[in-house]
């Protein structure tokens, strides 16, 4: 999209999204479905498992890793990585709790 920046040794899995202004550093591994939202950021050697959403305006940390059918919320903040099927938000994110 517009304004989106892959870089180099990046991997982007078939049916993935880098939406607008967002940025996929090097080394970074989006599998097969992943979205990434408009002005997201994922630093160097982030991998993203399959079905994965990064909220917009999302910042990830440097060599974490993302599991499979995880939601990261809008303005989050990853710095430790989040097993599959998670929905993470805040700063630094967390597990959104149900009341």
């Amino acid at each position: 999209m517009a304004g989106a920046i892959v870089n180099v040794d990046a991997e982007v899995g078939a049916a993935s999204i880098v939406n607008t202004g967002a940025s996929v550093d090097h080394d970074c591994v989006l599998a097969h479905g992943v979205h990434v939202c408009p002005g997201a950021h994922l630093s160097g050697n982030v991998t993203v498992g399959p079905c994965s959403w990064v909220g917009v305006g999302a910042a990830v940390r440097q060599g974490i890793r993302i599991g499979a059918n995880v939601n990261v919320g809008a303005g989050a903040v990853v710095v430790r990585p989040i097993p599959d099927g998670m929905t993470v938000v805040g700063n630094p994110a967390a597990p959104l709790m149900k009341a």
